[in-house]
């Protein structure tokens, strides 16, 4: 029985590798999961269960609704105050009532910084928004992976299996004709034995892992194509880097344009009336303007600034960061092919040396402690071509999430 090529069903889509789980885990899975999906869609729906995603867009919508205090024509909420007094003799001798209303004013310059301040904020949260997207993703693609190799070790152990029984036939067909020793056979049902411990376990692994793959995507399973590598585009660490810079340049903007308190603009109503006194009704205007301080706008400068430079020191910190990773990408992609080609030649003179080995046991020219030898070394070439395809393709996606790709 000839070895499957995983390297090559790695390049067939994951669902075909769906089709070969137990009907246990099949009937268990929803009848729209078992459905091949894109890896945006299942994206889609591990963001929809990600708390830190609805967290984001909550801020982002608070961020936004600093835009109506900059739309306003006062710079703040009014306010309305009174006040009442009368003569000592009491109310019915002389009183005063006094109503006042008053708003707060702007500056010259603050609403439109104030302005710019709930666009950059909004801005920067669309960025964060976008870089938590490609951090689920990275957590998707590697849960993708991980399944797919559980997978193929689940169906090299099916393979392994199937061999197994077929050799053990056969051994022990020719035990019973008397051709080799009886202790052979027993050779052949102890590896059939642990080929059926590898196989459960091997099923009980890939379980887990697609399990952990649907809890990330609320019940989506991992039978994506394979991911191809993309033009590399704007990282979107550093957009939301420079959207950091941007937020905390208009913040420190909007600091120096508020100097002082918002003056305040205001009308009130004064009534006096009484005996021994004209009973009088007067209207005037009130304005109060607080002064401008160091002790107030220093701090204020201060911590606006510290604002800009950490984020500049950021923006650049990430700027090295994601060039250092697409570079690390780079390499492990290399490497990663390189080992691919070599564990495919590997498998192919695996599969013939196996091949010789067959026919030598079934002409007697061998015997069974010499075919599982021979058996044995395809067995880790497969693994070894399996696995490095995996990595392969692991490979690709993680150049990818490297360089920003978005799904």
């Amino acid at each position: 029985m000839k070895i499957l090529m995983l390297g090559a069903a790695l390049l067939l889509p994951l669902s075909a590798h769906a089709q070969n789980a137990s009907p246990r885990n099949r009937a268990r899975a929803p009848a729209a999961a078992v459905q091949s999906g894109t890896l945006s869609q299942h994206l889609e729906a591990a963001l929809a269960l990600d708390a830190s995603m609805r967290a984001l867009e909550g801020q982002r919508t608070a961020a936004g609704a600093r835009g109506v205090t900059a739309q306003s024509i006062i710079a703040g909420p009014p306010s309305i105050s009174g006040s009442f007094r009368s003569d000592t003799r009491g109310p019915r001798d002389q009183r005063e009532m006094e109503m006042d209303f008053s708003a707060p004013m702007w500056l010259p310059g603050q609403r439109g910084a104030l302005r710019g301040t709930v666009t950059s904020a909004v801005a920067e949260f669309e960025q964060r928004i976008l870089l938590r997207r490609l951090e689920v993703a990275g957590l998707l693609r590697e849960a993708w992976w991980d399944a797919a190799e559980a997978r193929r070790a689940q169906q090299l152990a099916r393979e392994r299996l199937g061999t197994a029984r077929e050799i053990a036939r056969d051994v022990t067909r020719r035990a019973d004709l008397g051709d080799i020793p009886p202790t052979e056979a027993l050779l052949a049902r102890n590896e059939t034995l642990g080929a059926e411990l590898s196989l459960a376990q091997a099923e009980s692994n890939a379980e887990l892992a697609v399990a952990a793959y649907r809890v990330m995507t609320g019940g989506l399973e991992p039978n994506l194509p394979v991911e191809t590598i993309r033009a590399r585009g704007s990282h979107p660490a550093l957009r939301a880097a420079e959207a950091a810079v941007a937020h905390a340049e208009s913040r420190e903007r909007l600091v120096a344009a508020t100097p002082r308190d918002n003056p305040e603009l205001g009308t009130f109503l004064r009534q006096e009336n009484g005996l021994g006194t004209n009973d009088s009704t007067s209207i005037g205007l009130r304005f109060r303007l607080p002064l401008s301080t160091e002790a107030r706008n220093a701090p204020r400068r201060a911590e606006a600034q510290s604002e800009v430079t950490r984020a500049v020191a950021l923006l650049a910190q990430s700027r090295r960061l994601v060039d250092a990773e697409v570079r690390r990408a780079a390499q492990q992609q290399s490497a990663a092919e390189q080992a691919q080609r070599l564990a495919r030649q590997r498998l192919t003179v695996a599969n013939e040396q196996e091949g010789i080995a067959l026919r030598a046991f079934r002409s007697g020219e061998t015997g069974t402690f010499d075919l599982y030898r021979v058996r044995q070394l395809r067995l880790e070439a497969a693994n070894d071509e399996g696995r490095a395809g995996i990595e392969a393709n692991r490979a690709r996606s993680r150049m990818n999430q490297a360089m920003g790709v978005l799904p």
